[in-house]
């Protein structure tokens, strides 16, 4: 039954992406925002099975092969090198983990299912980038209105978030859309990540966070089925609302939906990278008072309203690992990161891709390290450095989004201290688009130059005067 559904749902995106071509991104950003709704939705009332469930999440993964696939061949035929060069370190980063991930299978005797399990997580950047890259330098104007519109969608599914928080019962995902079910039942192994009295992610619960259990039993997670999706995904309408679009009534009323969802998901990591990009592109226009305002407003929020501040004391002074503190995983990962991580010989060529490989708990950096090795962090700090650098460039056409881009790759710098988000499709998939936006304007069509002739032989050609 799997296999069948399987083959069914890489017929349908084969057509999909032969029919649609570019236009299929608007199918792929809509599964990658709704399918953990979705999905459980249909789950959990029984009108699917658990095998057709598992080949329906897996939708979103075989569309963006293809479209990866897709990509590669029109990259080749249509357009001439040098080609951008984070791709570069982003491809020693990928096949670094292919080959450490391959020796583990064969030799070492690494469990083929979690190998490929993290191995797609690896893949994503690289995939998701040059597809953007590729398709939005083949038809700019379709990059642009494609980034307008997502915007204006993830706002609206601002909305709907923001509606499930207010209204929903407390047993509103247990009974309609079980979440912990379903990963339980897809991943066959529950582990302590998932919250079956709540029916969510143990990261869509108030869990360390009490001091909001008064608005809901659950944070703001809408249609992505988790917080950390949803919030780092509100940071693509909330940046270009309000530093990047023309202010309009439409623009304002999604702006603040949009942050009220980006808030109410209590995702500090998201608010940390937001601040981090927003801050970046403000001192890059030299809009000081702007950066002051902001500073104001947050404060004078957090003084209006003694719960934000008493969140924001709680998580400083609790920053120290202690076994009573929700927040000493972080400080954990921190600290053994830097005291641990380049002391363990066995991280030189990393450990495999076992889920007991990683030692070091919460960090993105340790994720890479401790599974890959050496030669793949490296990497990693290659290429966000190498977006840094090459948004620095003037493009073979202007865009006024290289500074977002810049300030999504220091912010990539520290938010992976925490965990590994940019390696979340669902999660990083909206600013992986802005940076595989910016970085188009760096592709130069093969015809470039002849094109660029034309008007000067209509001049001097007798024929045609």
């Amino acid at each position: 039954m799997f296999a069948a559904t399987l083959l069914w749902v890489i017929v349908a995106c084969t057509f999909l992406v032969a029919k649609l071509k570019e236009r299929c991104l608007y199918l792929l950003f809509l599964a990658a925002y709704t399918q953990n709704l979705a999905v459980p939705l249909v789950y959990t009332h029984g009108y699917i099975s658990l095998e057709s469930a598992r080949a329906l999440v897996l939708a979103k993964d075989v569309m963006l092969l293809e479209l990866f696939a897709w990509s590669v061949v029109v990259l080749f035929r249509e357009f001439r090198p040098p080609w951008p060069s984070p791709l570069k370190p982003l491809l020693v980063l990928t096949l670094c983990c292919i080959l450490r991930f391959l020796v583990g299978a064969l030799f070492l005797g690494d469990n083929w299912g979690e190998g490929l399990h993290i191995l797609k997580s690896i893949c994503f950047p690289l995939q998701i980038l040059v597809v953007v890259t590729v398709l939005t330098a083949l038809k700019p104007e379709f990059g642009t209105r494609f980034l307008r519109d997502i915007t204006y969608i993830l706002s609206l599914l601002a909305v709907v978030a923001i509606a499930i928080l207010v209204f929903a019962p407390r047993d509103f995902w247990v009974q309609n859309a079980n979440i912990a079910v379903l990963q339980a039942d897809v991943k066959g192994d529950a582990g302590n990540a998932l919250d079956f009295e709540q029916g969510v992610a143990m990261s869509g619960t108030m869990q360390g966070r009490e001091l909001f259990s008064f608005m809901s039993a659950f944070r703001a997670i809408g249609t992505f089925g988790e917080a950390l999706a949803l919030s780092f995904s509100m940071a693509v309408p909330v940046l270009l609302l309000a530093l990047h679009y023309r202010k309009t009534v439409l623009s304002i009323l999604a702006l603040a939906v949009a942050t009220a969802a980006l808030f109410f998901s209590l995702t500090r990591s998201a608010w940390i990278f937001c601040a981090i990009v927003g801050s970046y592109v403000i001192f890059r226009r030299g809009n000081y008072r702007l950066f002051a305002l902001a500073g104001a407003s947050i404060l004078a929020f957090s003084l209006l309203f003694p719960t934000i501040g008493d969140f924001a004391v709680s998580t400083i002074s609790n920053i120290s690992p202690s076994n009573d503190n929700p927040d000493s995983e972080h400080a954990e990962g921190i600290l053994w990161f830097y005291s641990r991580g380049f002391t363990d010989s066995d991280n030189i060529l990393g450990k495999g891709t076992s889920p007991g490989a990683q030692t070091i708990p919460e960090s993105g950096y340790a994720y890479v390290l401790e599974h890959f090795g050496a030669l793949a962090y490296g990497s990693f700090l290659w290429f966000c450095f190498s977006i840094y650098r090459q948004l620095k460039k003037p493009g073979s056409r202007p865009i006024a989004l290289s500074a977002f881009g810049q300030g999504i790759a220091l912010a990539m710098l520290v938010v992976m201290h925490f965990s590994y988000y940019p390696f979340s499709l669902p999660t990083f998939m909206s600013l992986w688009y802005i940076v595989g936006l910016c970085l188009g304007s760096y592709l130069i069509s093969k015809n470039h130059l002849s094109h660029q002739r034309l008007p000067v032989t209509a001049q001097t050609s007798p024929r045609l005067a």
